[in-house]
């Protein structure tokens, strides 16, 4: 008799351990697609989803944009669902150019052109081997962002921003 209630014991108490194992895998479903969703809200529609990952408390959800080839990685509080960066990689292998046709001017306008409302906007120069490119860095009220663009076409070859 003992060892039957024993049985059934350890039978409803295996029960109760799958339901909530079931029970939690929708959750975290739900807050993928939460981070997906949060993510998607801030690059272009046209993006295609191709990687998730999770790492630690962070969802970094892949996206591609299939008109530019641009990838864009954004990291998501997959608790609270709120994008803290996106960083963009062009499809371009080689950044800038041993030329220099644009001006930190005519850089400023292309800034304010993708970010309306950027201020505190600061052009430099950077260098890779002999290549030279534009970096700028600016505030708009959500994030900081840092652009690096092309010194003769003023393509964005990457840009980084990091959301308050």
């Amino acid at each position: 008799m003992k060892f039957k209630n024993l049985v059934l014991t350890v039978g409803a108490l295996m029960m109760l351990a799958f339901t909530s194992v079931a029970a939690a895998a929708p959750s975290q479903v739900n807050r993928s697609m939460t981070a997906i969703n949060a993510a998607k809200a801030e690059i272009p529609a046209v993006c295609e989803l191709i990687g998730y990952n999770v790492d630690g408390d962070t969802s970094i959800i892949t996206f591609k944009d299939p008109n530019t080839l641009e990838r864009y990685v954004v990291d998501v509080n997959t608790a609270t669902a709120k994008v803290e960066e996106i960083e963009v990689k062009g499809a371009t292998f080689v950044m800038g150019s041993t030329m220099v046709t644009k001006t930190p001017a005519d850089i400023e306008k292309i800034v304010l052109q993708n970010y309306p409302n950027a201020y505190e906007i600061v052009i430099t120069q950077g260098q890779d081997g002999n290549n030279i490119y534009y970096v700028a860095d600016f505030l708009t009220d959500k994030f900081d962002g840092e652009l690096k663009l092309d010194p003769v076409t003023g393509a964005i070859c990457e840009r980084e921003l990091e959301y308050f």
